[in-house]
């Protein structure tokens, strides 16, 4: 079972390496017309290959080893949340910017509810119910803070920075408190969430909530010997865990991967622990609670925007499967696509879910045409969802001059190419040094999460929730020796 395991494990790491290599061969291909691209991308690697040497050193990775130890986990984690707090507020005061766009839908539906009036576009809203999740959470602090825009921006910082507390404290336990404390520092002067910070929107949400999640799992994954033969806990904790579950998807529905993320972990990937009965019943019991509770608080959930909305929101999204594979804009967002969505949904007596159904004939349709063409399709799907980084410039071609849009974009790709080489790398070390580890959750989400924006509709801005994952796994190449000869993992 143990070797089943493990040669499962490294067939899943081994695609999302692939995956991850593709993406940066994609972005090189592409710097044949756009060189920044090119520049960006030596540029990634060039500080990657130097960070890798740094820690070589002792006079540079020893003494950062030391110093962190010297100052102990608490005060390294202070530090890297108020460096992560500084850079983004500075931002917010030196670059702010009105919401517009579904930045703006966001901010206006969150005043409607901390009003109590009806919502901003009900009938668009209706069609992208998790524009209420993020809303709803928002017009809590709205109701206690004021309708300033700058409610929303803080508590975005804020969210990153508890994202940031999150990343610090499941690398320490995966690679040790130096790597930790560079995984911290990474998030922190990543310059998409800085530049993204003006902003109202929800990644920082459910990005948090996210590691929050893999965080429980991996802390579940420690105490579980404990507890493995109590009733009790496994129910306590399924049902939170399905609460948590429930709460990412209200504000963006992702959560059926992390659910088939999870059942992969259990069923294949858990080693030896898959001989013991006790485990099996523990697990198994909790899943099926935190199933259970996902499903009920999500009914509870889509009554609760019912009453909001005024009708029924929609359910399954399939006009963005039909988004997906539209060969025009490659899968990205098309207005022709959403005026037909809209068409059906302004007809006598239609409503927001019956209009995702009458998107079903046209998606097979589209599936049947000559013009498909997959690999062009794919490519370039991936390259827009893992192929650049520049969303944190490219937001402010609206209110700041080209050259400080081109700029910001290319100190984007520049960092993030450069945070793709080392989760290579990372990646590479988990592979070889393989454990049954609930660890494997983290490469499992960013896999499905992947896939199956190669199905539906792709933007870069979407695999905002991947970049703490490949931050620590960039931060495994850092990994304490005393660690990695033990070969410890959660």
């Amino acid at each position: 079972m143990e070797r089943v395991s493990a040669y499962l494990g490294r067939i899943m790491l081994s695609i999302l390496i692939v995956i991850t290599a593709l993406a940066l061969v994609l972005a090189g291909a592409e710097g044949t017309e756009s060189p920044s691209y090119l520049a960006a991308l030596t540029a990634g690697a060039a500080a990657a290959a130097l960070l890798l040497w740094l820690k070589k050193k002792d006079w540079a990775f020893g003494s950062f080893g030391r110093l962190c130890r010297r100052l102990g986990a608490v005060n390294c984690a202070v530090i890297i949340t108020g460096l992560c707090f500084l850079l983004g507020l500075i931002w917010i005061v030196l670059v702010p910017v009105e919401p517009f766009s579904d930045y703006k839908t966001y901010w206006d539906c969150a005043v409607s509810i901390a009003r109590g009036q009806e919502v901003y576009s009900t009938e668009y809203v209706a069609m992208y119910p998790h524009i209420l999740g993020y809303a709803s959470f928002l017009a809590l602090f709205i109701g206690v803070f004021g309708e300033h825009v700058l409610v929303g921006v803080l508590l975005g910082l804020l969210l990153s920075c508890l994202s940031g507390l999150l990343i610090f404290s499941i690398t320490r336990d995966a690679a040790g408190l130096p790597a930790a404390v560079l995984a911290g520092g990474l998030w922190a002067l990543y310059p998409g969430r800085i530049m993204l910070g003006s902003l109202i929107f929800s990644e920082p949400l459910y990005t948090c909530l996210v590691l929050l999640l893999f965080w429980l799992l991996l802390v579940l994954r420690k105490k579980q010997d404990k507890i493995k033969s109590r009733i009790v806990p496994a129910l306590l904790w399924g049902l939170g865990l399905g609460l948590l579950l429930e709460a990412i998807n209200a504000v963006r529905p992702i959560g059926a991967i992390l659910i088939i993320a999870l059942l992969l972990w259990l069923l294949l990937l858990r080693g030896r622990e898959m001989k013991e009965g006790r485990l099996w019943r523990f697990w198994l019991l909790l899943t099926a609670v935190m199933v259970l509770s996902f499903q009920l608080s999500g009914k509870l959930w889509d009554n609760r925007l019912e009453k909001i909305l005024g009708e029924e929101p929609a359910g399954l999204p399939i006009y963005n499967l039909y988004v997906g594979f539209n060969m025009d804009t490659l899968g990205q967002w098309s207005s022709e696509d959403m005026d037909l969505l809209f068409e059906y949904r302004r007809q006598e007596g239609g409503s927001a879910p019956q209009a995702q159904k009458s998107m079903l004939p046209h998606v097979l349709e589209r599936l049947r045409s000559d013009e498909l063409d997959f690999g062009r399709l794919f490519s370039a799907k991936l390259f827009t969802f893992l192929g650049n980084d520049e969303l944190g410039g490219y937001t402010y071609r609206f209110t700041r001059s080209e050259g400080f849009v081109k700029i910001c974009m290319v100190i984007c790709n520049c960092f993030y190419y450069m945070l793709l080489f080392l989760a290579l790398g990372g990646l590479g070390s988990l592979w070889r040094r393989w454990k049954d580890s609930a660890f494997l959750l983290l490469p499992l989400y960013t896999l499905g999460l992947t896939l199956a924006h190669m199905l539906i509709e792709v933007s870069s801005r979407y695999h905002y929730s991947l970049i703490p994952m490949f931050i620590i796994f960039a931060a495994l190449c850092f990994e304490s020796e005393g660690r990695k000869n033990k070969g410890e993992l959660i």
